[in-house]
């Protein structure tokens, strides 16, 4: 089994590969239908992903916002989907491989909401224009279990920390299960993490950033 890891803020390259999101086909002007699990932005010109799962845990897609069409989406986007049911139209649902291109809000539709956990006012969000993302300095691979590699246990654990004014990561909570011990190897490993500050203006904020670990099949299992 090997392991795949992604932090859903920055294009740092880790010592564990990123995630590639793997995606069955889906049939031409087909309606994707599910539900966001997290959404990331790289910096305030870049653009706005929203990792979309759908009702197969096999299934899953980035729905992608340009930088030049991010503005009548509001400043806050994490809040305005994360956790939320929701369908791209037809319209949208024609593009190839796993991404869904969208530029205005009425080409994604909100379905239902997902019970969460509210983040305080006072953190940031990696949408927020003003506010400079944290670095990674220090990663922690999680641990496979045992009864998780006898199961050929396989998918992804998605998780949501705060990153701190001092770079240490709390809070961790899981918003994407895969198996209770995986889940839990996760969250150890990425509370150990380490970063240099996010900022916004030149000060030290804190910040919520997600952590996707993908575990698949391979013939010599390894953590890589």
């Amino acid at each position: 089994m090997t392991s795949r890891i992604l932090l859903l803020i920055t294009p740092l390259v880790f010592s564990a590969r990123y995630a590639s999101v793997g995606a069955m086909s889906q049939e031409p002007h087909s309606v994707l239908c599910g539900r966001v699990v997290a959404v990331s932005c790289t910096g305030p010109s870049s653009a706005a992903t929203l990792l979309f799962t759908l009702p197969s845990r096999s299934l899953q897609w980035w729905i992608v916002i340009p930088p030049e069409h991010r503005q009548p989406f509001g400043l806050r986007i994490e809040d305005r989907y994360e956790q939320r049911s929701v369908c791209v139209p037809p319209a949208t649902a024609t593009e190839t491989g796993q991404r869904v291109l969208v530029r205005h809000p009425d080409q994604i539709i909100i379905t239902g909401v997902q019970a969460s956990i509210p983040l305080p006012d006072d953190i940031a969000r990696t949408c927020d224009p003003d506010v400079r993302l944290p670095i990674l300095t220090r990663d922690v691979k999680p641990q496979y279990t045992a009864d998780a590699m006898r199961a050929r246990v396989r998918g992804s654990v998605v998780l949501l920390g705060i990153v701190d004014r001092n770079g240490s990561v709390r809070d961790v909570r899981v918003v994407q299960s895969l198996e209770p011990s995986l889940d839990a190897a996760a969250r150890e490993a990425f509370a150990q993490w380490e970063f240099q500050p996010a900022t916004r203006r030149g000060d030290p904020v804190a910040i919520a950033v997600t952590f996707k670990w993908h575990l698949q099949h391979a013939e010599n299992p390894t953590a890589g």
